[in-house]
C-alpha cells in the first residue's frame, strides 16, 4: 500500500514539473511576443494585404494594419518544435473561421467559434480513426459500433474542454448589404494543446488505463495538422 509521504511526494514532483514546464512556455510566449512586437511587414504579408482590400475587407478600429497582422500570423506558421520523437514539426496550426452577422461583435464571435468547432471536429474524427484502427489490429476483429461510439462521446468533451485557448491573429470584415461578414484567423498552441489534451484526457479516461491515447494524440496533431 503506498503511504501517504509516498503519495504527498509524487504530488508535489508533478506539481513541481507542471511548474517547471508552465515557466518554460511563458518564457518562449515572451521571446515570441518581443519578435512579435519588432517585426516590420514582409512583401508578401503587404502584397496579400493589397489583395484582400481591393476586395473590400477592412480591419476593426483598434486593429493592427492588416498586413502587420498577416505577418505575424506567416511568423506563427514558421516557428518549429521538436516532436516526441525529436523530429522537427511546425507549432502553430492555424484555421480561418467565417460568418455574417448585422452587428462586428456578433460576426467575430460566430466566426471564432465556427473556427474552434471545425477545428474540433477534426481532431475528434483523427482520434477516433486512430483509436478503431488501434483497436481493430490489436483484437483482430472489427471494433463495435457501439465502443466507437462511447469513445466519439467521450473524446469530444475532451477535445471541446482542450481546445478552447487559440488566439486570433488576423481579424477583417467588409460590409455585405446591411451586415458584417467577418473573417478570423485563429493560431492553434500544438505544443500547448497536446499539453492540455493529454491533461485532459488522463482525467476523463483514467479508469480506461489506455497509455497509448498520448501517442495518438502526439501523432494527430505532427501529422494531421
Amino acid at each position: 500500500m503506498i503511504s501517504l509521504l509516498t503519495l504527498v511526494a509524487i504530488a508535489t514532483l508533478s506539481f513541481a514539473q507542471s511548474a517547471t514546464e508552465l515557466a518554460k512556455q511563458q518564457r518562449e510566449q515572451n521571446a515570441a511576443y518581443m519578435k512579435l512586437l519588432n517585426m516590420k511587414p514582409s512583401k508578401s504579408a503587404k502584397k496579400e494585404a493589397k489583395n484582400y482590400k481591393k476586395q473590400g475587407w477592412e480591419i476593426p478600429a483598434g486593429e493592427s494594419d492588416l498586413a502587420l497582422q498577416i505577418t505575424k500570423s506567416q511568423l506563427l506558421g514558421e516557428e518549429l518544435m521538436a516532436d516526441e520523437e525529436g523530429n522537427t514539426t511546425h507549432r502553430y496550426y492555424q484555421h480561418t473561421g467565417m460568418a455574417t452577422s448585422g452587428a462586428y461583435n456578433t460576426g467575430f464571435a460566430t466566426a471564432r467559434a465556427n473556427a474552434l468547432t471545425e477545428v474540433a471536429s477534426m481532431m475528434r474524427t483523427q482520434l477516433v480513426a486512430a483509436w478503431k484502427a488501434k483497436n481493430d489490429n490489436s483484437q483482430g476483429g472489427a471494433t463495435t459500433v457501439t465502443a466507437n461510439e462511447k469513445f466519439h462521446q467521450r473524446i469530444a468533451g475532451i477535445v471541446d474542454e482542450s481546445i478552447t485557448n487559440a488566439q486570433p491573429t488576423v481579424k477583417m470584415y467588409r460590409r455585405v448589404g446591411n451586415n458584417f461578414e467577418v473573417q478570423v484567423r485563429l493560431a492553434f498552441d500544438k505544443k500547448e494543446l497536446a499539453a492540455r489534451l493529454k491533461r485532459n484526457a488522463q482525467k476523463e479516461l483514467e479508469n480506461e488505463g489506455d497509455e497509448e491515447l498520448d501517442e495518438m494524440i502526439d501523432e494527430m496533431l505532427s501529422s494531421k495538422f
